[in-house]
C-alpha cells in the first residue's frame, strides 16, 4: 500500500471536524470519496453505475448500499475512533488495488476481493491460549512498544500507533517514521514468516526482526508477557492514560491474561535487526496478485535480506 496523498488531507479534515466527502483520485476507474458523515464519523463512499457487492466487515464499520437515480452508492462509516488509522489504510488499499482496473466492473471485483481480505484482518480472535510462536511474536511487539517506540513518542501516542491487533497488515504506524513490521524469531530460525500479501506491500517501511529465544526464568533480562503488560500499564499510569486501549488490543488478539502460561513462558530479546523494505525487497505484494488469489502466507530467508539491512543492535 502506498501513501497516495489523499489520506493526509483526510486526516487533517477529520482532525478539524470537517464533514462531507471528497473525491480521493480524479483519474481512477472508480469514483471513491473519503470524508466524514454529518456526525463527524470517518466515511468512504464508492459511486458506480453497476450495483456493487455488499461487503461484510467487522461490526465497527456500518455498510450501506443505496441507489440514487442511475447510480449506486456504497457507503462505509467507521463507528469506533480507535480504528481510524486502520480504516484509512483500508481506503488506501482499495484505491491502490483498483487503480489499474480496465473497467468499472473489473474495479468492483477487485474492490470486493480487497474487502474480503480485510474482513479477515478486522475480525477479533476468540479467547484462546497462544502457541509458542504467536506468543513470541506478541512479546516482540510489546517489547518494541515499551523499549523502542516509546523512546520517541509519549507512551499513549506510542500505544495508539500499535495497529496490528486492530486489523492493520503492519504492526506499527507513526506519521514521523512510517510503517514498522515486527517479527520475533528463535535462535535457529532461517526464515521469517509473512502472514499476508499486504504485510510488506508498502513503498517504504521497516521490517524489524528480534532474536528472542525462549529462556529459563533465571536468565538475566528474561521477560514474559505479563511483565511487559505490567510495564506498559505502569507507563500509561505515569502518563495519566488509562489501560483501556491496551486491554482492547489484547482482547482482540484473544489473550486471557489470567492464564498462568503467560507468566511462566520466558523469552530474552538478544538482538534487533532492521531492514528497509523497498520496491526491490523480496516480497509478495497484494497489488501484484491475480484476481482470485487470497490468504497468501510465505516465508523470507533471512540471509537473503542482508542487502537491505540498515541496522543491527545487540541488546
Amino acid at each position: 500500500m502506498s501513501e497516495t496523498g489523499f489520506e493526509n488531507k483526510w486526516r487533517t479534515d477529520l482532525a478539524f471536524g470537517s464533514v462531507g466527502v471528497q473525491l480521493a483520485e480524479v483519474e481512477h476507474p472508480l469514483e471513491i470519496y473519503v470524508g466524514a458523515s454529518d456526525l463527524g464519523r470517518p466515511r468512504v463512499q464508492v459511486r458506480s453505475a453497476a450495483r456493487p457487492a455488499l461487503p461484510e466487515l467487522a461490526d465497527v464499520v456500518v455498510v450501506d448500499r443505496a441507489q440514487h437515480g442511475p447510480a449506486w452508492v456504497l457507503t462505509l462509516t467507521l463507528q469506533d475512533a480507535q480504528f481510524l488509522e486502520v480504516f484509512i489504510r483500508l481506503a488506501v488499499d482499495v484505491v491502490d488495488r483498483t487503480r489499474g482496473a480496465g473497467s468499472e466492473d473489473d474495479a468492483l471485483r477487485l474492490m470486493s476481493a480487497v474487502f474480503a481480505q480485510w474482513r479477515r484482518l478486522l475480525t477479533p480472535t476468540p479467547l484462546h491460549r497462544l502457541g509458542i510462536e504467536a506468543l513470541r511474536g506478541l512479546v516482540g511487539e510489546i517489547w518494541f512498544l515499551c523499549r523502542r517506540a516509546s523512546a520517541s513518542h509519549a507512551f499513549g501516542d506510542a500505544l495508539a500507533g500499535w495497529l496490528g491487533p486492530l486489523g492493520s497488515p503492519q504492526d506499527f504506524y507513526y506519521a514521523s517514521s512510517g510503517l514498522h513490521e515486527i517479527k520475533a524469531v528463535g535462535p535457529t530460525a532461517r526464515t521469517v514468516k509473512i502472514s499476508s500479501a499486504e504485510q510488506l506491500d508498502a513503498e517504504e517501511m521497516e521490517l524489524i526482526v528480534l532474536m528472542a529465544p525462549q529462556v529459563p526464568q533465571a536468565e538475566g533480562d528474561a521477560i514474559n508477557l505479563l511483565l511487559l503488560v505490567e510495564e506498559a500499564v505502569g507507563r500509561l499510569d505515569d502518563s495519566g492514560v488509562g489501560r483501556g486501549e491496551l486491554d482492547a488490543r489484547l482482547k482482540r488478539l484473544g489473550v486471557d491474561l489470567t492464564d498462568d502460561y503467560y507468566g511462566e513462558t520466558w523469552f530474552k530479546v538478544q538482538s534487533v535487526s532492521t531492514y528497509k523494505v523497498t520496491t526491490e525487497f523480496p516480497a509478495i505484494r497484494a497489488q501484484e496478485l491475480v484476481l482470485g488469489v487470497e490468504a497468501v502466507r510465505y516465508e523470507l530467508v533471512l540471509s537473503a535480506l542482508e542487502p537491505f539491512k540498515t541496522a543491527y543492535e545487540k541488546v
